[in-house]
Order: C-alpha cells, then sequence, then structure tokens
C-alpha cells in the first residue's frame, strides 16, 4: 500500500507533501527496512509520487522548490507527524536551507524534536533562513529535553544576543547534541564567552563552527576565551572559527594550547582572519613540534612569503597534516617555491589549496613537476593547475 500524500494549499499553488525541501523537486531518500530500497520524489508540478511501504526516510531536503514561509512549516510538521503516528515513516533528518522561515515557523518545527526522543529526527538544519531569537529559544527550549537530535544547524540566521544566551543555556542541559553550526548569527563577544565557558565542561559536542561574530569590540577576546576552552575540553574534534578578528596574538594562543594543553582537536579553521606573518609562523612550528592536527585552514589572511617559508618547513617534516589551506594569503613566487620545496618531502599531505596567491614561473615549475610525480602518486588534491605554454608557465584554478 502507498504512503498518503498530504496536499494543501499555500498563497502560491497547492502543494503535495510529505514533504517541501530547499531548493525544484523535493527528494525523500529512504533507507531500506527489509524491503526493497524505496524513494519518494515529489516535483514542485505535483506530478509524480512514488511511495514503498515499510522504510525509514532518513533525509528530507529539497531542490528550486519556491521559498517556504512560517505558514508551509505548520503543514510539514503536521505532515511528519501524522507520517510518525502511522508508523510508516521515521524521518531521521531535515534540511530547510536558504527558506524566508522566521521566529514563528521556527517555533513550529521546535514541536518536531520536543520530548526524549520527539519524532525521531537528528539532523535539523535551517541554515540561512530569518530565524530571530525567538524561533530560535523555542527550538533550544525543545532540545533541554530531546536526547535524540545530534546536529543542530542555524548558522545565517539572525539570532542575536538572546538566542545566543539561549543557546547556551540549551547546551549547558542537552544531552545528545554533538554538531553544532551558530555562524554569522548575529552573535556578541559575550555570547561567546558564554558558549566557549559551557564547552569548557561539555562532554559531548564534537564539531563547533562559531564564524563571523558581530558587535565584538576587542578582537583578541574570542582567541583568549576560545583557547582557555580548549585547555578543558577534550571532546571537540573540530572548530571553525573564521572571520573572528584572529590576529598574530590569536594564532600564537591557538598554537601554545594546541602543543601544551590540548590533545584531541583534529580539524582547526581560522580562514578570514587577520592572521600575518608572526602568526603563521607560530601555528607551522607546532606542525613541526607536535601536532595532532589533520586539517588546518588559513585561506584569506595574510601570511606572505616569510609565513608560507615556515609552512614549507613544516610540510617537510610534519607526518600528520592531510589538508592545509593558504588560498588568497598573498604569497608570491619565492613563498610558493618554499611550499612546493618542503612538499617535495611530505608523503601525507593529500590536498593542499593555494589558489589566489601569485604564482610566477619558479614556482610553476616547481609544482608542475610535483603534478606529474608525488602528487599523482600520492593522490594529492589541488585547488590549481600549472601548465607549459610555447615554454612559458601558467596556472589555471582548479575546479573541485
Amino acid at each position: 500500500m502507498s504512503l498518503p500524500i498530504v496536499k494543501y494549499e499555500s498563497a502560491y499553488h497547492a502543494r503535495s507533501l510529505p514533504f517541501i525541501g530547499d531548493a525544484g523537486s523535493i527528494d525523500f531518500s529512504a533507507k531500506e527496512r527489509g524491503l526493497p530500497k524505496s524513494e519518494i520524489f515529489i516535483t514542485s508540478d505535483l506530478t509524480q509520487a512514488v511511495a514503498g511501504q515499510g522504510f525509514a526516510v532518513s533525509a528530507v531536503r529539497g531542490k528550486n522548490c519556491q521559498k517556504m514561509v512560517d505558514e508551509d512549516c505548520g503543514v510539514v510538521v503536521d505532515s511528519i507527524v501524522k507520517a510518525r503516528n502511522s508508523q510508516k515513516i521515521v524521518v531521521s533528518s531535515i534540511s530547510l536551507l536558504n527558506h524566508a522561515i522566521k521566529d514563528e515557523g521556527a517555533s513550529k518545527l521546535s514541536q518536531l524534536i520536543k520530548g526524549p526522543n520527539g519524532v525521531g529526527v537528528e539532523v535539523l538544519n535551517l541554515h540561512g533562513n530569518d530565524i530571530g531569537s525567538v524561533g530560535c529559544a523555542a527550538i533550544c527550549e525543545a532540545m533541554k529535553s530531546n536526547e535524540i537530535v545530534k546536529e543542530l544547524r542555524l548558522s545565517e540566521n539572525p539570532i542575536g544576543r538572546n538566542g545566543g544566551y539561549a543557546l547556551a543555556e540549551m547546551m549547558e542541559i542537552n544531552g545528545s547534541l554533538q554538531r553544532l553550526d551558530c555562524g554569522s548569527c548575529s552573535l556578541t563577544t559575550d555570547n561567546v564567552i558564554a558558549i566557549m565557558s559551557v564547552m569548557r565542561k561539555n562532554e559531548l559536542i564534537e564539531k563547533l563552527s562559531i564564524f563571523n561574530v558581530r558587535n565584538f569590540s576587542r578582537q583578541e577576546d574570542l582567541s583568549k576565551h576560545t583557547t582557555r576552552m580548549l585547555e578543558f575540553n577534550n571532546t571537540l574534534v573540530e572548530l571553525n572559527f573564521d572571520r573572528n578578528g584572529v590576529g598574530d596574538d590569536g594564532a600564537i594562543l591557538f598554537s601554545w594550547t594546541l602543543e601544551h594543553k590540548n590533545n584531541t582537536l583534529r580539524h582547526l579553521s581560522l580562514s578570514g582572519n587577520k592572521i600575518g606573518v608572526v602568526g603563521a609562523e607560530s601555528l607551522a612550528s607546532l606542525l613541526i613540534r607536535h601536532s595532532n592536527l589533520i586539517s588546518l585552514n588559513l585561506a584569506n589572511n595574510r601570511i606572505c612569503d616569510d609565513g608560507a617559508k615556515a609552512f614549507g618547513s613544516a610540510l617537510a617534516s610534519n607526518k600528520s597534516l592531510r589538508s592545509l589551506n593558504l588560498k588568497s594569503n598573498s604569497l608570491k613566487d619565492s613563498g610558493l617555491v618554499s611550499i612546493a620545496l618542503g612538499m617535495q618531502e611530505n608523503s601525507t599531505l593529500s590536498e593542499l589549496k593555494l589558489w589566489g596567491n601569485e604564482f610566477g614561473q619558479d614556482s610553476c615549475n616547481e609544482f608542475l613537476a610535483l603534478v606529474e610525480s608525488r602528487f599523482d602518486y600520492f593522490g594529492v588534491k589541488i585547488d590549481f593547475a600549472p601548465f607549459m605554454v610555447e615554454n612559458t608557465y601558467f596556472v589555471a584554478e582548479q575546479q573541485e
């Protein structure tokens, strides 16, 4: 027997559910449950619906669909609850990226995660909507008693100062959350301090994204409180701290903390900050002396050639790093040559990003030789492509 499709009228046109997603047709990627794999496809013109019986829906997402508004969220909630009650569908992931959902819609969606198990949702992704402090507070209140949601993504929503405090309070109580993204959420310095204070004792969250914090005046305070958190936290594996005004002093703090106080962080992103030569040299020295880092993202800083030379030396000896991003760092030919020379001794790095710097003839020559030898042999992925035409070297961006 096919699953029912709930129809409703919106301000635009009739839509069919079980779901409306984020971008044309909507798809539910179904998991196998003792039956052939099943999928539900619901197109925006409402002409196709294929339903299977007795399977769990693992993801709810959409493509090229007109933007959802608050009233749509109520229909989504009703449909998922009905499907859950029928014991035919269990939705474990909801992704509603880049819609027009505000506080009212977020409050409605919070009903899906109320109680220890909610309706079974483990991932709630609301990136790029228009959710403010009230909607964030509703989600956080529901999360306090939830024991199943593992990932919450609220990035690019203006939750503001009150929303930031609601997040910190929720993190202190919740017993399931492992991945939190609250970047570009109009958070204040006080919010960061509150969140990092909670993170000192948090033993669950493995991935934290808290980038582009606004309305802060003492830039390095963010680095100070974050590195202080890392001294006590032994659970966090990945930290995204992009665009937070981190300068050389902040980079030195991160380097010292990761060398002497923390051995669990594996992925660190400091893209779009203000790290210069001194900070770059400190981070490079960390990679030489001692580091558990697997990936380091310093894109869009200003480490210049001297910083690149330090990383060249680090690459020649480091055996743990797998990914290094130095895009758009004001590197010129000599600095890029230093990176290439370091890569001649490295057999563990699998991803290197250098696009946005000023390649010259010498660096193109060195990297072309690497592309044709070690990079090919070790499977190193790069975002640039050196080549020669009539005895002149050029470099082009290499798309992923």
